[in-house]
């Protein structure tokens, strides 16, 4: 297995800012939003006072552009602008540092994502915008699911390339946790199928500015992605960076964003915004994740502790915060887009408006109420759409009776109840051992001795309502004896 590399700086959580370099001397950065989808006689306005345009959008009628104050000040009376106001700094949700694929991806169990996988749904075809600090496209877990991406950071117009520089990794940890694939190896991600998409909206020092979150939204929505990640954000309310969710979201772009780590502290923007899933994170024993934001803006809950995902150079590394909480939500969305979900607001059409609502409908209730401002609708759910299809496990004796325990066939079973019918074809018995988060229950241990004679079914009934169990066969009898175990889930 490769080396789990662990951060060991001691990062605190600090909405400061340096200045934007793009803007000369006595200038600051502004977007300007104007009452009509601006041309080159807004162009001419901006430069008629002293400015300089940065950026055109398309998503907003708005420009970004640097000015003096005083200049500032003179554009917003004049009649063809609607507002002028900062570009305001963005950053990524800073996280908190620490110490076989899907144990080492326990959010990924917990959610129940791979119920979904073992049922064939691993989000295949489903476009992903990760707007971060890039993506490591050469990590052997991203590179296959690798789509693209653009760069809003770069001063060099010409240069395009949204590999992830950033000093912790961040935007490589969060594409892990969406997609990292299935390779009996490190990790694995909630949609490991998922198409992923680089777009570097935040430098190597985990900041931006709104105007370059705004362009990636652009970017998201002429590129026609299904989901957009956002595990960055602010303190600071933008008009423009609203328009901006609000219009891709329209569009039929998914949006989801990190609450923000400040410990119960209010929601930041983007998550604040109607148009964007805002994710709260929770720790392994299903509490609120201690420095996860809270308010009523909360919707939904995901694992955010200690998780375990890609970093740069091949390697994976583990990070907490609602950064890490969001990629699972947005994971779960990737899964239902895949599978195709009912018309729940009965506008005759399947979109994201849909997988929202299913989102919510099918999370498992945390708090106090069907909704509270500390987990939302609460914990997200992989599974709860999962096709009733069984899953067949073929439970045989090696050739020389010497298999290595950890060579026996196991099933990770989660939050609900399950049916095990076994059909022994020769086996003269089975140890069924059940572990929880690594350790075995004894209690719920179970030996089946079969009739010599003739073969039998045997039904076990397995309450996972609530938990996870990893389900452990151990066959006994003759080299190449073997039984089926059939498992649904209960109805």
């Amino acid at each position: 297995m490769k080396k789990v590399t662990t951060f060991t700086l001691l990062l605190t959580l600090a909405l400061v800012f340096a200045g934007s370099s793009l803007c000369r001397a006595g200038e600051k950065s502004y977007i300007v939003g104007f009452k009509q989808p601006p041309g080159q006689t807004e162009k001419d306005l901006v430069h008629g006072h002293g400015g300089k345009v940065k950026r055109q959008f398309k998503i907003i009628k708005a420009m970004a552009v640097s000015l003096t104050e005083q200049a500032m000040v003179e554009l917003q009376s004049d009649p063809k602008v609607e507002y002028v106001e900062e570009d305001i700094p963005m950053a990524l949700i800073e996280p908190e540092v620490g110490g076989f694929e899907y144990e080492n991806s326990w959010g990924v169990s917990r959610i129940g994502a791979f119920l979904a996988h073992e049922y064939g749904n691993l989000g295949a075809g489903v476009k992903v915008a990760v707007l971060d600090t890039g993506i490591d496209y050469y990590h052997p877990e991203l590179s296959a699911n690798y789509g693209g991406g653009d760069n809003f950071i770069s001063l060099d117009p010409d240069y395009h390339d949204p590999y992830d520089d950033s000093y912790n990794s961040h935007g490589t940890h969060v594409a892990g946790i969406i997609g990292a694939a299935i390779d009996g190896d490190g990790v694995v991600g909630v949609a490991p199928q998922a198409e992923l998409y680089a777009v570097k909206v935040l430098g190597g020092d985990g900041f931006g500015n709104a105007s370059s979150l705004i362009a990636g939204l652009e970017w998201s929505t002429e590129n026609s992605m299904d989901i957009a990640n956002i595990s960055i954000g602010s303190g600071t309310y933008s008009l423009a960076l609203e328009e901006a969710c609000q219009t891709a979201y329209n569009a039929g772009v998914l949006l989801v964003a990190a609450a923000g780590n400040n410990a119960g502290g209010d929601v930041l923007y983007p998550a604040r915004y109607d148009s964007v899933i805002a994710v709260g994170g929770t720790a392994h024993d299903d509490s609120v994740y201690w420095g996860s934001a809270i308010g009523p803006e909360i919707e939904l809950a995901a694992p955010g502790l200690m998780v375990n995902s890609t970093v740069r150079a091949g390697e994976y590394g583990l990070l907490s915060g609602t950064s890490q909480a969001a990629p699972h939500v947005t994971g779960v969305a990737a899964l239902l887009m895949a599978a195709g979900v009912d018309d729940l607001n009965g506008d005759g059409f399947f979109d994201h408006l849909d997988v929202r609502l299913n989102l919510q409908e099918t999370a498992l209730d945390l708090g106090k109420s069907r909704w509270d401002p500390v987990f939302g609708y609460g914990l997200v759910q992989a599974s709860a759409d999962a096709p009733q299809a069984p899953i067949y496990i073929e439970v045989a004796v090696g050739e020389k009776n010497d298999e290595n325990p950890e060579d026996y066939p196991s099933i990770l079973l989660d939050k609900g109840t399950f049916d095990l019918q076994i059909a022994n074809d020769s086996l003269t018995g089975m140890a069924i051992e059940i572990v929880k988060n690594g350790q075995y229950l004894e209690n719920k241990a179970e030996y089946i001795q079969f009739d010599k004679k003739d073969p039998q079914k045997v039904i076990l009934t397995i309450d996972a309502r609530g938990t996870s169990f990893e389900v452990v066969f151990i066959p006994a009898g003759k080299p190449r004896s073997f039984a089926t175990v059939e498992v649904t889930v209960s109805l």
